[in-house]
């Protein structure tokens, strides 16, 4: 054999050598068990989005007219500038990943687990420049109240927290929450923005002067953070405290019928990601059963 043809074989030998280390090498960042859950996750997501919505309702149906389409008096002006500003900022690529219709299944598409598991579409922070970065921020700011920007703020320390504890950064970081634009910011039409990450999700819904905002997730762990970069953060503390002082405040009776479970050893989430059509029926007890003292 040639030496010409020698050094050809072995360049391909070389090549093929690096090219599946290559795949290796991409394959190990994902642990077998970690792709296992995203396939799991995918899939949840794939049988609930071929659903046609019917929203959260009881085994009585839907109630009708809940909500009806009515003016607030209060401006949005300021949501739709910041939202209009944001958009300025991204490039035709950012864009086509983050600006979807009105009415785009992407406003279903949300999880509350962590982004190694169930990959978000939109932009994340952690993927901006100064300039979008100041501009999503100024968004969130218009939109939510002063207690809810923080509470937010809040839960995204939570995540650094988490990154340090497990050294996760392809799930876990403060900044990897994803905006989403759907529909054309208007002052009379309908339109909105998702803000989507682990433990925290927002939509936000705008029609005229009127704000609709849910699902929204809030949650995360730790809930206060013992060491690290963020030392000293706390989430959900005024929450749990309320929740504990109105089960004390109830006598015992009142007590057990307002108790679902005893035990604490899962989640139990009333309606969490891929269920938009859940059949909730009212638990625990009811208010009307409560005294005003």
């Amino acid at each position: 054999m040639n030496k010409t043809l020698l050094r050809i074989i072995s360049l391909f030998s070389v090549s093929g050598i690096l090219l599946f280390a290559g795949i290796s090498l991409a394959q190990s960042l994902y642990p077998s068990n970690i792709l296992n859950m995203k396939g799991n996750f995918s899939r949840g997501a794939a049988t609930a989005m071929g659903e046609p919505f019917q929203g959260v309702r009881t085994s009585a149906g839907k109630i009708e007219g809940l909500y009806p389409i009515r003016s607030t008096g209060v401006s949005t002006d300021p949501i739709r500038v910041a939202a209009d500003a944001f958009l300025a900022t991204l490039d035709n690529i950012e864009l086509s990943r983050t600006h979807f219709a009105v009415d785009d299944p992407e406003w279903r598409d949300w999880s509350n687990v962590d982004v190694g598991i169930f990959p978000r579409r939109g932009l994340s922070l952690e993927e901006m420049d100064n300039e979008q970065k100041a501009a999503a921020w100024q968004l969130l700011e218009v939109s939510l109240s002063s207690k809810g920007l923080e509470q937010t703020r809040a839960i995204m320390r939570t995540e650094q927290t988490l990154l340090e504890l497990n050294g996760e950064p392809i799930r876990y970081g403060e900044e990897k929450y994803y905006i989403t634009m759907m529909g054309t910011p208007t002052a009379d039409g309908p339109w909105g923005w998702q803000l989507d990450g682990h433990h925290l999700v927002i939509n936000f819904f705008v029609l005229g002067d009127q704000i609709v905002m849910t699902p929204a997730f809030w949650g995360g762990e730790p809930v206060v953070a013992q060491a690290g970069k963020y030392a000293g953060n706390a989430i959900m503390q005024p929450e749990q405290d309320l929740g504990l002082a109105l089960m004390q405040a109830l006598d015992g009776d009142q007590r057990q019928v307002a108790t679902i479970t005893r035990e604490k050893t899962a989640n139990y989430p009333m309606a969490a990601a891929n269920a938009d059509n859940k059949v909730q029926d009212y638990e625990g007890i009811a208010g009307s059963d409560l005294s005003s003292t």
